[in-house]
């Protein structure tokens, strides 16, 4: 077994529901530029799920409980968690947009242009979840799939169908994941019958699956709605007012849209939504910009849509595996962070055929690589400690979470994984020492981050509850 616990016989669900130490090596971002590396730390969870102590130098365990004793936390019946050396603890993976009904087309279709992806495939397949069993059947795949990989919360987009996406509510609810979620909302320019009929149909259903999320989850600890236009060639100004107008009255309710893809999705928006000139203004006039919106690609953006952004607080989600799949372009994410936009990682599922932020830290870094190249400027490149950043910590901004998710700070919800790199490449173990004092630890993130996989992921922890990991989801 991988993870070596203290007694060996707990239950891990029954372990996950109290107090909890973890010893080992710790790594999570602080900032952008600030990548902590804890070659031997503690961290203390409590029965709710949240960081009661992170301790950078004490693992001895008796000391610790006696420490936190006089803080009246007793950790003396606590389950104890010792890492391996080839392990450590790693923030939870956020995924700041990703299309769950689009599951079954991953991989397919990557030739086309999103123009032609969209209707060839997008469109037939979203039109299909009036199905309420395929619903089931894909979305529970996709929640603990997307656990597996380490995505611990996820922003997911749906369809039109109101009861397919609070089907989406139910799984993730019941698989112990944090998202975002909400009805798509789309009246014209769609194809494959993957629209509605009206603004007041589109109205309602939304309304409808932001009353269910909050039936389900009122406090918004694990599930949060959102109000979800598809983009602005989709929704004409009726709609988006109407959106705009359910903003407002929901307290802690999002919003999820597109902006800036492509040059010819903005000429579209602005062709259907006069006398506007700029893609961000549109959502500007009718409430839609704030600091819980979530813009996917931010690819074109005019110098009035990122002072837009930046001013409203509003978050870009980067998908780089998408936007070098269906040759969108190249988001400017050295220019959007220099400006102090908040930024994210994605992984537009199925435009983006790999749903792992894991993934999505390297295709982030070689879509940076290209852009220094294609533009004769090395600024561009993004840095390691920047990758790390924006899987998490990034993430955590762009859903405004920043306060509860994204490392492993006091208070914050124990978002984590356990990742082991043993087996993988350029690790060999007769090659490697473990020595943390050579800075081996970072070389061992790197190597992970660059070179391995799902394996690696051996638990995924939700507030302090496991989840999901390799362990988890391959256990005969």
């Amino acid at each position: 077994m991988v993870l070596r616990r203290t007694p060996e016989t707990a239950d891990e669900e029954a372990a996950s529901q109290g107090l909890h130490i973890f010893t080992g090596r710790i790594i999570h971002s602080k900032s952008l530029t600030e990548l902590e590396i804890i070659p031997q730390g503690a961290i203390g969870v409590l029965p709710d799920g949240r960081i009661a102590f992170l301790s950078r130098e004490e693992t001895n365990i008796s000391n610790l409980q006696r420490k936190y004793a006089r803080l009246h936390l007793d950790f003396t019946s606590a389950t104890i968690t010792h890492l391996k050396p080839s392990q450590f603890l790693f923030p939870g993976l956020i995924d700041c947009h990703l299309h769950a009904p689009q599951w079954p087309n991953l991989a397919l279709g990557m030739d086309d242009t999103l123009r032609d992806w969209i209707e060839k495939y997008t469109d037939p397949m979203e039109a299909s979840y009036s199905d309420t069993e395929k619903a089931r059947r894909v979305y529970s795949d996709a929640v603990r799939t997307t656990l597996r990989l380490g995505s611990t919360t996820v922003a997911y987009n749906t369809t039109m169908h109101v009861e397919a996406t609070n089907i989406l509510t139910d799984c993730v609810l019941a698989a112990g994941q944090r998202a975002i979620m909400g009805k798509m909302c789309v009246t014209v320019g769609s194809t494959s019958g993957n629209w509605e009929s009206s603004t007041e149909e589109s109205l309602k259903g939304s309304e409808a699956c932001i009353e269910y999320v909050l039936s389900k989850d009122s406090e918004g600890r694990l599930v949060r709605p959102c109000v979800q236009p598809r983009g602005g060639p989709y929704c004409p100004p009726d709609l988006m007012k109407g959106l705009g107008e359910q903003y407002a009255k929901y307290k802690r309710v999002y919003v999820q849209a597109h902006m800036c893809e492509t040059e010819d999705d903005i000429e579209r928006t602005l062709a259907l939504h006069p006398p506007h000139s700029t893609y961000s203004d549109i959502y500007l006039a009718n409430n839609l910009l704030h600091p819980r919106t979530i813009l996917a690609h931010g690819i074109y953006l005019q110098p009035r849509d990122i002072q837009n952004i930046l001013s409203a607080k509003a978050g870009i989600a980067h998908n780089p595996n998408s936007n070098t799949t269906l040759r969108d372009g190249h988001c400017p994410v050295r220019s959007l962070l220099e400006a102090g936009v908040k930024v994210g990682l994605g992984t537009d599922c199925s435009a983006g055929y790999m749903p792992s932020i894991h993934a999505a830290m390297r295709d982030a870094s070689n879509v940076s690589r290209h852009l220094a190249m294609s533009r004769g400027d090395a600024k561009h490149v993004l840095r390691f400690e920047e990758l790390v950043y924006l899987a998490t910590m990034g993430g955590a901004a762009v859903l405004d979470m920043q306060d509860e998710i994204g490392n492993f700070e006091v208070g914050k919800w124990f978002d984590a994984l356990v990742v082991d790199v043993e087996g993988v490449v350029g690790v060999e173990r007769e090659l490697w020492e473990w020595d943390s004092s050579r800075g081996d630890a970072e070389a061992l993130v790197r190597k992970w981050v660059f070179c391995g996989d799902d394996r690696t992921v051996r638990r995924v922890f939700v507030g302090g509850r496991v989840v999901g990991g390799w362990d988890v989801g391959h256990v005969s």
